[in-house]
């Protein structure tokens, strides 16, 4: 599935790009190898020392450590439509190893449906960061 991107999304998205320097983020097929197992991820993104990976059933997110360069990975979760921030996941066990979180666990780890869900996550100790967005409509 593609993430799907508002017109008011894409201009804040932009504008935060251009303030802040943002480095450019790819992604990879949902089956991408060192995925968390038993989940068939709607999205996956990649960064230098990072890799993001969503399924929107059950809010779950992960976040994963792709690099031995001596720096915690990241993500941040906000929701761009209600000017709420949910939630920051750090890494800080190494190459290789992820942290998940899930709607299951209640509270700020439960994202509204049908909101525009914003994700800024990096692995390189403060020297870019990515930003990317969702649609929460699982």
């Amino acid at each position: 599935m593609r993430s799907r991107l508002r017109s008011r999304s894409i201009a804040a998205l932009v504008g935060a790009v251009a303030a802040a320097g943002l480095s450019a983020v790819t992604t990879t097929p949902a089956s991408a190898a060192g995925a968390p197992t038993g989940i068939n991820w709607d999205h996956v993104w990649n960064g230098t020392g990072v890799r993001v990976y969503v399924e929107e059933y059950g809010d779950i997110i992960s976040v994963c450590d792709t690099s031995a360069n001596g720096h915690s990975a990241f993500v941040t979760v906000d929701d761009w439509d209600l000017n709420i921030s949910h939630y920051k996941a750090t890494v800080s066990t190494g190459k290789g190893t992820c942290v998940t979180h899930r709607a299951s666990q209640g509270g700020k780890y439960n994202l509204h449906e049908y909101s525009n869900i914003g994700l800024t996550f990096e692995g390189q100790g403060g020297q870019g960061s990515y930003a990317v967005n969702f649609i929460n409509d699982h």
